[in-house]
């Protein structure tokens, strides 16, 4: 017992962790709606990874229209330490909620997973985004009509077009790679003019915006209805896609 900390040290503990972690988190988990800053919950995620937290799905259910009500997907997630429970929350989507009520059933359920996390890691490090400069809230828990954007990607997103005519490989792809999050509207193999294949991946649009296609020359796992991670490497004038990943899978 004696190497439990002080709550003293636990306070200077808990804020050099985060400190360690501010930096990446700012740089691609915090999104801005209507000027001010909002941590997601995956930048929850990767501080309450660094304080020592994991995060459980504890259960799934529909409640269908009653009472006055809509029918809604109801999540909870519990937070542990050392094996042990210490925080829960409860997450929602409701069927007339836009824009998930035009998203597929899985789609509305994961975000009301995503939702229950974000609640559940809020009781026990809900203080850490003070320290990163953020609002209270988490991004996923703001009205979707709001304006937002990503405070790593400024400028608005390019539409890709078809492979040109004999690109054989892609040209001048140095540079870093830009990295797009958002939910996968679907894959689709396309054939260009020259008879070569290519892949499209579509992302869903929100806030009354357009889907947005990114084009890969490599084949792409169909990951419709998944929160995904584009990994776009420059191209030309643009951009292509250099990975696609499944982000609600745990890459350990």
């Amino acid at each position: 017992m004696g190497d439990l900390l002080s709550p003293q040290d636990r306070v200077r503990q808990n804020q050099a962790v985060v400190a360690s972690v501010a930096k990446l988190v700012q740089d691609n988990f915090i999104v801005r709606v209507q000027g001010r800053g909002y941590l997601t919950v995956q930048g929850a995620q990767a501080i309450g990874t660094a304080m020592g937290y994991t995060t459980a799905f504890e259960g799934m259910r529909y409640v269908p229209a009653g009472d006055g009500m809509g029918g809604y997907w109801e999540a909870v997630v519990t937070v542990m330490a050392d094996g042990k429970v210490v925080g829960r929350g409860m997450g929602c989507v409701f069927d007339d909620e836009k824009p998930w009520n035009t998203r597929p059933q899985f789609a509305r359920q994961m975000m009301a997973q995503t939702r229950a996390t974000g609640r559940a890691l809020k009781g026990v490090m809900g203080w850490a985004t003070a320290l990163l400069g953020a609002e209270g809230s988490f991004a996923e828990e703001m009205p979707q009509e709001a304006a937002e954007s990503r405070q790593d990607a400024p400028a608005p997103i390019k539409r890709l077009p078809a492979p040109s005519k004999g690109a054989d490989a892609p040209k001048g792809d140095s540079g870093a790679l830009r990295e797009v999050r958002g939910v996968c509207a679907g894959v689709e193999q396309k054939v260009s003019r020259a008879g070569k294949p290519y892949w499209v991946v579509t992302l869903e649009g929100h806030d009354g915006r357009d889907d947005v296609d990114y084009t890969s020359f490599e084949p792409l796992a169909d990951m419709a209805g998944r929160m995904v991670m584009v990994k776009l490497k420059p191209y030309k004038d643009g951009h292509i896609v250099a990975d696609l990943i499944d982000m609600e899978v745990d890459h350990g």
